[in-house]
């Protein structure tokens, strides 16, 4: 003995035609809306492509920012530097 699910005859239910009918409408819908979904996908790729080309530009311009050590050496330089001058002006005014 064949058991069904319930809410249907089996095979011989004069409503299968209109349930598979039903069934079949379900399916063209999810078809319509996966390939809406796919085509968000593709435009969702496109835009992440975009976005990693700006992120790579972004790091190329980090990447060419002086180090804090070399600012450093900077500042300090000028300093010395200033001070240097500042010693031989004074000293050379005094004479």
């Amino acid at each position: 003995m064949v058991a069904y699910i319930s809410g249907g005859g089996g095979p011989e239910d004069p409503m299968l035609e209109q349930r598979v009918g039903r069934l079949e409408e379900k399916v063209d819908r999810i078809e319509t809306r996966l390939e809406g979904i796919g085509n968000d996908l593709v435009e969702i790729k496109v835009a992440l492509a975009k976005i990693d080309g700006h992120l790579t530009g972004i790091g190329h311009r980090f990447t060419a920012l002086p180090t804090t050590w070399t600012m450093l050496g900077i500042v300090f330089t000028t300093w010395a530097l200033g001070s240097g001058i500042l010693i031989f002006a004074m000293n050379f005014l005094k004479r």
